[in-house]
């Protein structure tokens, strides 16, 4: 019986070490998405669910397009900085405002030409961090008005800013300095090691205390909060954004004696390896970096000679899945996030799809994106809306589309808490009906709910749903635009239950 509680006791303390959950960072904004990837150990993960379906519920042509953001204020709004250098038309460049609605808040006009390249930051007292690519960083309220600027040495680029607990900000320049600034912009120190940190992003350990970076050339570092050296685990050039668990295990895309992903002990020893095959560390910055689910999977892009794809590993680096691109030359350098489902979500660099593939490795959806690229992570609000900001080159005007919120056309109906619930799934209102149609369905038990829609032949037309479901009422809201007049089936499909009806479509 001892044997038996002792092995209880150890499986279940397995299980809750391989359990992730959100880290409270009180220097941050309250918010869904109040920093680039999230939050300062850059895990990518929201507590929330993001999109099942890729139903573009707005867009917005920002014509200089978007390379950093955006993130979110409490109040729901974004904000997000340019893609395109203006200094050969214009002194000034700028970065904006939406809500969450899409209507432009304010608009700010920077001190120079270059385009916002940094990670983005939204603090307790709302003060909203953003610099270009030259060297100012800026700190502006909510409202647009400039609170402070900083001047650095050098220029700046880099995927993530960051903030400690004690509110000082940390940012990378050209010269491959980490710089540290208190919350009034004045410099703390300046800090380099070996060849530099040249693009490279810091993030911080869960008790605030330790910041971890990779090195230009080669290493990851670990710093103290002066910027004395921890230890130095010795690699070949790694992610450009590392990642933290809530055990303080970081993990980086790096080559020991070959490449792969590494899991790295709070102290710089060596937790495990994944090994890549067929792929070497490329020239310039590692824009590569993963991201963790609450189970603790991680899921990592992995270009290789013979087919790009995404991989995921469990906790302790064993292979879950793979996922092959039709595009064998498909590259991600976007910082990948995922949603409270493991959903990990992620957009092209060559302006291909972006792209929702399951917990299990099942793509959900893409998104063609028409050759506009990404390069930032995006941001999950709490009502399931994903926000995505795209571009194309560096010097290109008159950009559209540039900002996507995408958002599932599912919502929950209110019930009474003692209210009990069989399968049903009702007749589609209006119908006939011209574009948009209600579905009501209900289930009793939570499971995965399929929604598709068929034509007189039988030949499937589309999903409209495909997720995990609690118990209770719900309403999808279905837009018909791209089919033509005609007679169609829609079919339910949850458990071992099904059911369909029959609708009109009229244009």
């Amino acid at each position: 019986m001892i044997k038996i509680l002792l092995l209880a006791f150890l499986f279940s303390g397995l299980l809750y070490s391989q359990q992730q959950v959100d880290i409270h960072w009180p220097t941050l904004i309250d918010s869904p998405w109040p920093m680039t990837k999230h939050d300062p150990q850059g895990t990518g993960r929201s507590s929330f669910s993001g999109p099942k379906t890729p139903n573009v519920f707005w867009t917005r042509d920002m014509e200089y397009g978007i390379l950093s953001g955006p993130v979110l204020d409490h109040d729901n709004n974004l904000f997000f900085g340019t893609n395109t250098y203006l200094g050969f038309i214009d002194t000034s460049n700028y970065f904006y405002s939406v809500s969450g609605t899409g209507e432009l808040n304010w608009e700010f006009r920077t001190f120079e030409g270059y385009a916002n390249t940094s990670g983005l930051l939204i603090t307790a007292d709302s003060t909203i961090y953003f610099n270009a690519t030259e060297n100012y960083l800026y700190a502006l309220d909510v409202n647009s008005n400039l609170r402070w600027t900083h001047q650095s040495d050098n220029s700046i680029y880099q995927d993530l800013m960051n903030i400690d607990l004690q509110g000082n900000v940390y940012f990378v320049t050209f010269d491959g300095n980490l710089n540290s600034i208190d919350g009034a912009g004045n410099i703390n120190w300046r800090k380099t090691y070996d060849s530099g940190f040249w693009t490279n992003s810091p993030v911080l350990s869960p008790d605030g205390l330790s910041i971890f970076i990779s090195g230009k050339d080669s290493n990851l570092y670990a710093l103290d909060l002066d910027g004395s050296l921890q230890w130095k685990f010795s690699c070949g050039k790694a992610s450009a954004v590392p990642m933290v668990d809530n055990s303080g295990n970081i993990y980086i895309i790096s080559k020991l004696d070959s490449v792969g992903l590494h899991s790295i002990f709070p102290n710089g020893t060596l937790r495990w390896t994944y090994n890549f095959t067929n792929w070497d560390i490329v020239n310039g910055p590692l824009w590569l970096s993963p991201a963790m689910d609450s189970n603790g999977n991680i899921y990592f892009p992995a270009p290789v000679y013979e087919q790009s794809k995404m991989v995921s590993v469990d906790y302790d680096g064993n292979f879950r899945w793979e996922y092959l691109f039709e595009q064998q030359d498909e590259e991600i350098w976007v910082p990948l996030i995922c949603d409270a489902d493991g959903t990990v979500y992620f957009g092209s660099t060559w302006g291909y799809y972006y792209y929702a593939l399951s917990s299990e490795g099942e793509l959900l959806w893409k998104l063609p994106l028409d050759g506009y690229q990404v390069d930032n992570s995006g941001a999950i609000d709490s009502d399931g809306t994903l926000y995505i900001g795209t571009h194309l080159g560096s010097l290109t005007t008159g950009q559209v589309k540039t900002l996507i919120a995408i958002r599932d056309t599912v919502t929950s109906v209110e019930t009474e808490d003692d209210e009990v619930f069989s399968y049903k799934l009702e007749q589609n209102y209006p119908n006939p009906f011209n574009s948009t149609t209600h579905i009501r369905y209900s289930i009793p038990e939570s499971g995965n709910v399929t929604i598709k829609v068929f034509d007189l032949l039988g030949n499937e037309v589309t999903t409209l749903l495909n997720r995990y479901q609690t118990s209770g009422k719900y309403d999808v809201i279905y837009q018909a635009d791209g089919l033509a007049s005609g007679i169609y089936f829609y079919r339910l499909t949850s458990g071992s239950f099904t059911s369909s009806k029959k609708f009109i479509l009229m244009k």
